[in-house]
């Protein structure tokens, strides 16, 4: 071969030498995007599952206060009811002692309007 062959040849070698190792920088640049896209998919993974988490978590405190007011309440409703039914029976006998009172005094007038 002559000089301007070999120099085509070597410039054929150096455009392949070049052209490989770009190709290499190419892939590990792919197999690091790839492992960085990875990391960031397990990280929103992770991310959507401590959400959940505490999502649910919150649900359990709410749902546990929401029965621990229904349980006031009742025992709220209960007592309230207690207090009335007291109250109502303290109403009637004290009428039935009036009523007594008031029979008795007219008991007493009519005999004296009868003397």
């Amino acid at each position: 071969m002559d000089k301007s062959g070999t120099s085509i040849h070597e410039a054929g070698q150096s455009a392949l030498v070049s052209a490989t190792s770009e190709i290499l920088q190419l892939r590990s640049a792919i197999s690091a995007m790839r492992e960085q896209l990875e990391s960031l998919r397990f990280v929103e993974q992770q991310k959507g599952q401590q959400m959940m988490a505490a999502a649910n978590e919150e649900i359990a405190q709410l749902r546990a206060t929401v029965q621990a007011m229904r349980d006031e309440m009742d025992r709220q409703r209960a007592k309230h009811s207690e207090e009335l039914q007291h109250v109502q029976n303290a109403a009637r006998t004290e009428m039935r002692q009036l009523q007594l009172t008031v029979m008795e005094l007219r008991e007493l007038l009519e005999a004296r309007n009868g003397e």
